[in-house]
Formats: C-alpha cells, structure tokens, sequence
C-alpha cells in the first residue's frame, strides 16, 4: 500500500526539509560518482566507501538549507564528505582497526576536489606515476604513514633514523609529489 508523502515528511522514515530544492535533489543525484570516487580513494575498501558515502548523502541531505544556490555544489559536498571519512577514520583508529589514508592524503584529496572536476582523472593518474617514480626507501616510508597509518616514532623504529628525520622526508616527499604532478598536469594540457 502506498500512503501519501507531504512536504516535511517521508513515509514516516526521514523528515524532509523545507529548504529541499529539486535543484539540490538533482545536484545531489548528478555527483554521486564523484562523490563515491571521493570516498572510495580516500578509504580503499567498497563496503566502508558505501557506509560513507550513505552517512555523507544523510549529512548533506539534512544540510541541503545550507547549500546556496548557484553556487559550486561538489566542492561544498566534497567538504561535508570529507568530515564524514575523516569521522569514520578517527573511530577505525579508536578499534585499532587498520587504516588505508592518513587524514593529510585526505587533505590533499579535497584540496584536488577544489580544482576543476575535469582534472580528477589526470591528477589520479598524476599522482600514481608520481609515487611510482619515488625512490624504494622513500616509497617505503610514505607507504608506512599513509597505506599503513604508521605514527612518525613507529617509522622512526622501524628506519632506525630520528623522528625529525622522518618528518624532513615526508615535507620533502608531500612537496615534491606537489611539483610532479603540476609538472605533469602542465605537461598534458593543451595550450
């Protein structure tokens, strides 16, 4: 049997809000595959990127007021979805549980969401060559802190090198990648 829907609410389940537009509806609906691959390069694992991303539409569902018309929707989306993984990724590191980003690989993905969408796919594509160029032992290192979510002591023990070691190499590593992909971006675009 369907019963009837009326503005504010839905089947008894979810409060619609007053401020839902069907621009927002449609805004919403349009970058769900931006904002599952958002998710997903940030976590690595379907399942958590499904959870994630389900928990991120509820967050920006019930925050649809704040969202200004005619404004860039996917980078204020992106910025709601990235509290989401970073939520879901401080209560995984509270189970001990392993951890695929660091949230600073977090960061610099919503940093690449704030650039024009159509670069998402080369920036990707960037960064992998660019991490496939770095040397073994500093792919080594990077791959503990962000794939492993090593602390810089645990990487330190592990390199027998000292903390401020480790940290001079990730500001150098974090930069250089920077500079590489540009470089590779600027290689690729038409002028």
């Amino acid at each position: 049997m369907i019963r009837s829907v009326r503005r504010g609410q839905f089947e008894g389940v979810m409060p619609i809000p007053e401020e839902v537009s069907e621009q927002f509806v449609s805004l919403l609906t349009m970058h769900q595959s931006q904002l599952k691959g958002f998710v997903f390069s940030a976590l690595g694992n379907r399942d958590d990127a499904q959870d994630v991303l389900q928990k991120t539409n509820l967050t920006l569902w019930k925050k649809a007021g704040e969202y200004r018309e005619g404004s860039p929707f996917l980078p204020w989306a992106f910025g709601v979805a990235r509290y989401e993984v970073l939520g879901y990724l401080r209560d995984r590191n509270r189970e001990r549980e392993r951890v695929v980003f660091h949230t600073d690989v977090v960061d610099m993905l919503c940093d690449i969401a704030d650039t024009d969408m159509e670069l998402w796919p080369d920036r990707q594509q960037a960064l992998h060559r660019c991490l496939e160029s770095l040397d073994d032992e500093t792919r080594h290192v990077f791959a503990m802190r962000y794939a492993d979510n090593l602390s810089l002591q645990q990487i330190a023990e592990t390199t027998n090198k000292t903390i401020d070691a480790i940290k001079s190499l990730m500001l150098r590593t974090r930069k250089s990648l920077k500079k590489c992909i540009d470089k590779r971006l600027a290689t690729t675009e038409p002028n």
